[in-house]
């Protein structure tokens, strides 16, 4: 089978050839995912010169159709004849067939008129917001977060148990931070652990190299509640949401690099943010043992650290997706914090997030909804991991920063910025 790829107005046009049956079906589906991936979310196929077309061939198109519907996207074919049509449509699936191109698909233009088709200035049309594989969508400029934190831990005393607050996680509020699902300090001390929270739904990595990561949503009348040490939790709108993209001359977003837009955004202040994105590779740590365990005369240094935390040994969770929550504030805000880390590789940024790790799932393009997204990847497969995120820089065999491939990031001023000092 040969597959030939071509942007069209809003669609990319696969001209496909050849035989769509058991020894190709797996190579369609894995082209298919792959511009999927890409962000093509309007898919034409031309079946010309498709001459067979097995039920294998039909479950792959299925999977390709579901994927697509579930971004809001679209898939059809057109040019069907002979027995291809007619499998599909004795199958049930002659939805898919057109009979001309679908609103919004461009025919491309002979190399000789490329430049002055109409189509090829839709094209650019489309992409006249993207800068530097950006595209930035207000949402509510007047929003903002109020922050609460909670600071009965610092790394690495004993845990302060009557500075130890219950964490609402309610659907307008995110949070991260060391905590356990539990009301007493009595029922968590042995279990607090790396946890994020948005929109109602909360993913929590138990205190073991060995225990899955375990989750929460906030349904009907629950709300979850974490017990927690060390938190930072907000409640508010988001004000903007960031499209990211990979470019020929940045294939890679490093977090910083992100950060680094959303900071633009919001005018150098203070911010909280949400980002979901296909990961490239994420360098984090998480906790083994409940820091409710440490004792007065403990003193953990390394190489003692190790019995308490696993820190990852290569950038981890390759073309998986990242449910990042965090906290960015330029050094000058925070020069004191405790609740917040200058990156060693941008020492000009004070941050702190965490990560959650998920099976892939395509993202729709465009402006889209923060809690529905949120809610349709607790939906699907559970969570990989939980992380906190560093950089790690030492000479030679350091493993960078935390980058992600493509996604979106969502952020919002912070209100009471002083809470983080």
């Amino acid at each position: 089978m040969q597959l030939t790829q071509e942007k069209a107005g809003k669609y990319l046009l696969i001209q496909a050839e050849g035989r769509l049956d058991a020894s190709w079906s797996d190579y369609f589906l894995e082209e298919m995912r792959t511009v999927i991936r890409n962000g093509e979310h309007h898919i034409l196929i031309d079946a010309a010169k498709l001459v067979f077309l097995s039920s294998a061939g039909i479950r792959s198109l299925l999977i390709v159709h579901k994927e697509l519907r579930s971004v809001q996207g679209a898939f059809q074919m057109i040019n069907a004849y002979g027995m291809v049509r007619e499998t599909l449509t004795c199958s049930g699936f002659e939805q898919w067939l057109r009979s001309d191109m679908p609103v919004g698909c461009v025919a491309p233009a002979s190399d000789s008129r490329r430049d002055q088709d109409t189509g090829v200035n839709e094209i650019i049309g489309q992409n006249a917001g993207r800068k530097n594989g950006c595209e930035v969508y207000p949402l509510d400029q007047n929003a903002a977060v109020t922050v609460t934190r909670v600071s009965a831990w610092t790394p690495w005393n004993p845990v302060r148990r009557e500075a130890c607050r219950r964490v609402r996680c309610s659907e307008t509020e995110c949070a991260l931070g060391i905590g356990c699902a539990a009301r007493e300090y009595d029922q968590a001390r042995d279990h607090f652990g790396e946890f994020l929270a948005v929109a109602g739904h909360v993913v929590s990595q138990p205190p073991s190299e060995r225990a899955r990561p375990d989750y929460m949503l906030a349904e009907k009348d629950f709300v979850p509640i974490m017990f927690a040490p060390q938190a930072l939790h907000w409640n508010g709108e988001m004000s903007h949401v960031l499209r990211f993209q990979p470019t020929d001359e940045q294939p890679v977003w490093g977090l910083s690099q992100i950060l680094d837009q959303l900071l633009g955004i919001i005018g150098g202040r203070p911010t909280a943010f949400v980002i979901m994105g296909e990961i490239e590779g994420l360098v984090g740590v998480s906790l083994t043992r409940s820091p409710g365990k440490l004792a007065t005369e403990d003193r953990v240094a390394f190489p003692e650290l190790r019995d308490w935390m696993s820190f990852c040994g290569e950038r981890s969770f390759a073309h998986e997706q990242a449910l990042i929550v965090g906290v960015v504030a330029p050094a000058s805000f925070a020069p004191a914090s405790t609740s917040l880390a200058l990156l060693p590789s941008r020492p000009d940024l004070a941050v702190h997030t965490h990560a959650a790790v998920f099976p892939y799932q395509p993202l729709q393009n465009g402006q889209i909804d923060l809690k529905t997204s949120v809610a349709k990847w607790f939906s699907g497969a559970p969570p990989r991991a939980v992380m906190h995120l560093f950089d790690d820089v030492r000479p030679a065999v350091g493993l960078g920063e935390s980058g992600l491939i493509r996604g979106a990031a969502w952020c919002s001023p912070i209100e009471n910025p002083e809470v983080l000092s």
